[in-house]
């Protein structure tokens, strides 16, 4: 999927590929930067300005995000790891830091 997001320090719109699944009508993003020890800058972007856009087989829109917590977390990063196995080793990578899962949900606008 394409996400458009505006940066947050500059307010700058940019544009991130990303591997993505869905959930209903939620689309889930995964932070992990191949279990880099620094979250993404599109995580930080995101968190800063969550109204973003999403686009996908010439297919998207509006949606809004937030970084899923407790029991969602836990639901859906085993849907991610089951989709791709490859996230289970981006955490071990990781150590310390925690790999965010990050819930898209339409805005209806």
């Amino acid at each position: 999927v394409l996400l458009t997001h505006r940066g947050a320090k500059t307010g700058k719109e940019r544009t991130t590929p990303l591997a993505y699944f869905t959930d209903g009508d939620d689309v889930v993003l995964i932070a992990s930067a191949g279990g880099a020890p620094r979250h993404p800058a599109w995580y930080r972007n995101v968190m800063a300005n969550p109204e973003v856009q999403l686009w996908s087989k010439g297919r998207g829109g509006r949606y809004r995000a937030h970084e899923a917590e407790a029991q969602e977390r836990a639901r859906l990063w085993k849907l991610a790891t089951d989709y791709y196995p490859g996230f289970a080793r981006y955490q071990e990578r990781a150590s310390e830091r925690r790999i965010p899962v990050v819930v898209c949900s339409p805005s209806g606008d």
